[in-house]
């Protein structure tokens, strides 16, 4: 995924952790890792939804094509 894709938020198959936001479509704005995270090898993307600007773990998007 990269700037400008329009994805979907979905449920990670990995985390039990629940995001109220699973269904939400956005676009992409920026990629980049937040400094709290301990795992350099996990993309995160800042994804522009109808609200707001919302932080998301990759395994937490579905690029919509």
């Amino acid at each position: 995924m990269q700037v400008g894709d329009l994805v979907e938020v979905v449920q990670s198959e990995r985390d039990t952790l629940k995001t109220p936001f699973v269904g939400q479509v956005g676009v992409i704005v920026k990629e980049g890792t937040p400094p709290w995270t301990d795992e350099e090898k996990e993309v995160w993307y800042n994804v522009f939804t109808r609200e707001r600007i919302l932080l998301f773990r990759g395994d937490y998007l579905e690029e919509i094509k």
